[in-house]
C-alpha cells in the first residue's frame, strides 16, 4: 500500500478498456482451426481420375446429341391432320369453285390482333388478292379439310353441321 497524506489506500491494477476476457475465450487462430474441422467433415473430395473426367465427357457429348435430335424433331414442319391437304400457298393461289348455291354475300365485322391482322395483309399483298378473298380461301379450304377429316361417318358429318344452329 502506498502512504499519500499519510493515508494508506490499496494499490489497484487499471482496468483495460472493452469487455472483460471469458477465461475460456478462444484466440482467432483456435476459432478458425475450429471452424475448419467442422465443415471438413462437410466436403466432398473434389479429386476427379481422369477415367472419370473421360466418362463424363462422353455422356456429355452423348447428352448434347440427343438434345440437338429433339430439336430437329420439334423443329420439322408440322402435317395437317389430313394427309393429302394441299399448303395454304397453294390454296390461296388457286381460285375458290363456283358456289353452285348461289348464296347472298353476308357481312361480317371483326375485330383481330395486330400479330393476325399484319398477317392477313401481307398474305393478301403476297397473292395479290383482297384481304377478303384471303379469308374466303382460308375458310373454305379449313372446312374441306374437317369435311375430308369426317369421311363416310354421317353421324359425325351431321354434328358437323347442326352446331352451326346452336352457336348462332
Amino acid at each position: 500500500m502506498a502512504r499519500a497524506n499519510n493515508i494508506s489506500l490499496p494499490i489497484t491494477e487499471k482496468r483495460g478498456r472493452g469487455r472483460p476476457r471469458k477465461p475460456d475465450a478462444m484466440t482467432n487462430a483456435q476459432r478458425q482451426a475450429a471452424f475448419r474441422a467442422r465443415h471438413k467433415a462437410d466436403e466432398k473430395p473434389v479429386t476427379v481420375t481422369k477415367k472419370v473426367h473421360d466418362e463424363l465427357v462422353l455422356e456429355c457429348e452423348r447428352l448434347r446429341k440427343e438434345l440437338t435430335q429433339a430439336r430437329r424433331a420439334v423443329a420439322k414442319p408440322r402435317r395437317m391432320p389430313s394427309e393429302g391437304a394441299p399448303a395454304a400457298s397453294t390454296v390461296l393461289a388457286r381460285a375458290l369453285p363456283a358456289d353452285e348455291a348461289e348464296s347472298d354475300d353476308k357481312r361480317l365485322v371483326t375485330a383481330m390482333n395486330g400479330r393476325e391482322f399484319f398477317s392477313l395483309e401481307r398474305l393478301a399483298a403476297h397473292h395479290d388478292l383482297s384481304k377478303r378473298a384471303v379469308l374466303e380461301r382460308l375458310i373454305w379450304w379449313a372446312d374441306q379439310s374437317v369435311v375430308q377429316s369426317i369421311g363416310e361417318d354421317d353421324a359425325a358429318f351431321s354434328r358437323y353441321l347442326n352446331r352451326v344452329a346452336k352457336t348462332r
